[in-house]
């Protein structure tokens, strides 16, 4: 019968065929990033190689890590190491769907406007991936400090790519070249943002691996809602009102309108100060709510994608009538945003 490798060797197994994953993702990035300098559609197939070598180790490493629980019995930071290289290994299989994917998209696609944004986007992508690989296999935990800031200026990246996008949309005239093409920015944006956001996870799971906690404590926080109206913010504020009688310690109301004719400052209605549209803070809003105010395009670009957008029309009614018909299609989003539990 073969003897069972000691702990430690088979731990150094491990993260040598965690490394090598993480060495052919990184590769794979290095393709995209050449390919964005000088167009060479043939390189990127070496993208799709790599994703399979990386599919294959992940189900080598997921053995590795059965065989470790079955007959080595960890405790501690062993423990924790073998349970955080597991879910790594996962993140690092996810990042080498999305390169592929990343590249297929890049094959045949024209995005000399775009350039500047991409090559900054996966730039970011890179610095990401690079300072979650250090804090895993050269234990230097400082260089993820600045990882979720980092993650930040990718998601204002993703913004511009989805803002030229729109423009590709506005001035496609049904031409499908042109809606293939803005459709690719997009998922090309989509994707470089779920890598960025998987090198965090990665940065996390190596945090608690080596202190048995992450330093990107959860804290709850109250949900940012945005009611808008068009008549001087009064059914807006009523709303809020209506909303904060059971809620207040969940969810934080911005209470916006729009209108034009007025320079000076709008005053605070039912304790709710209402806000210029064109000033509202959308800094992690998750819901607007507009109460029949007509948006341009303009204004809907200034809307971030990840904020959820739900326009009821009243228009045509009286205040009193809008604002009972309004409070009752509210009440269904109570029962939603009670049950809801929010952290960041």
């Amino acid at each position: 019968m073969a003897r069972i490798p000691s702990l430690e060797l088979q731990i150094l197994n491990m993260k040598s065929l965690l490394r090598t994953m993480c060495d052919r993702v990184h590769a794979s990035l290095l393709v995209v990033e050449q390919h964005l300098h000088n167009a060479n559609p043939e390189s990127l197939v070496k993208v799709v190689a790599l994703d399979s070598e990386v599919d294959r180790m992940e189900t080598e490493l997921d053995e590795v890590v059965l065989r470790i629980l079955a007959t080595q019995q960890p405790r501690a930071q062993e423990l924790r190491l073998v349970y955080s290289t597991a879910k790594i290994a996962h993140h690092i299989e996810r990042m080498g769907d999305a390169v592929e994917s990343l590249a297929k998209h890049l094959a045949g696609f024209h995005f000399e406007e775009s350039r500047p944004t991409l090559l900054k986007m996966v730039g970011l992508v890179k610095d990401l991936f690079d300072r979650a690989y250090g804090a895993m296999f050269e234990d230097d935990l400082a260089r993820v400090q600045e990882i979720f800031a980092l993650d930040d200026a990718v998601d204002s990246c993703q913004g511009t790519l989805t803002e030229l996008a729109q423009d590709v949309f506005l001035n496609a005239n049904r031409n499908p070249v042109a809606i293939d093409l803005g459709m690719k920015l997009i998922n090309i944006a989509s994707k470089l943002e779920k890598i960025a956001d998987l090198c965090c996870n990665w940065a996390e799971q190596t945090d608690f691996a080596v202190n048995g906690f992450s330093r990107r404590v959860l804290k709850p926080r109250k949900l940012r809602v945005v009611l808008l109206d068009d008549n001087g913010g009064q059914l807006a504020a009523n709303c809020a009102e209506f909303l904060t009688q059971n809620l207040s310690e969940s969810i934080d109301i911005t209470v916006a309108t729009k209108l034009s004719q007025r320079a000076g400052p709008i005053p605070a209605l039912n304790s709710f100060p209402v806000v210029r549209f064109e000033r509202v803070s959308w800094s992690r809003c998750f819901l607007l709510v507009n109460f029949g105010l007509p948006l341009s395009d303009a204004d809907r670009r200034a809307i971030p994608l990840k904020t959820m957008l739900i326009e009821w029309d009243f228009s045509v009614q009286s205040v009193d009538v809008a604002e009972d018909e309004a409070k009752k299609k509210l009440t269904g989003l109570l029962s939603i945003l009670a049950r809801s539990d929010v952290s960041i």
